[in-house]
């Protein structure tokens, strides 16, 4: 009788654990990062920014580049290298950029009235 009260009680649990794994949200890590893949449209050297169109989403990102941070040119002059700088960026190039986003979307607008989305590149 005691085993059977000990497995009805193990079962339970474990029947308890599994409900609530699936009832608990995913992390914020997982959706913290996001890529960034499309068309350079300004580089700013002095700034160390890169304002990019995505292609997917159509959208509009200034991106900010650390100086360690890495990326990837897709198509262009230096796609060939494996960690480029942002001296290796050349305008009309596409890049592929992990990135995460910053407190400050959409707070920026530039001079044609648009306002693209701030992220900080990632590491």
């Amino acid at each position: 009788m005691k085993t059977m009260t000990r497995l009805g009680s193990i079962i339970a649990a474990a029947a308890l654990l599994s409900a609530l794994a699936q009832v608990a949200p995913a992390s914020a890590r997982s959706n913290k990062y996001f890529k960034v893949a499309g068309k350079v449209i300004q580089v700013d050297q002095k700034e160390r920014t890169l304002l990019v169109t995505d292609h997917l989403s159509k959208k509009l990102y200034l991106i900010e580049v650390p100086v360690n941070a890495r990326f990837k040119i897709t198509f262009g002059r230096y796609m060939r290298i494996g960690e480029p700088g942002l001296g290796d960026v050349r305008i009309g190039e596409r890049v592929e950029i992990r990135c995460f986003s910053s407190n400050t979307d959409h707070l920026t607008q530039l001079e044609d009235g648009s306002q693209p989305a701030r992220v900080i590149a990632a590491r």
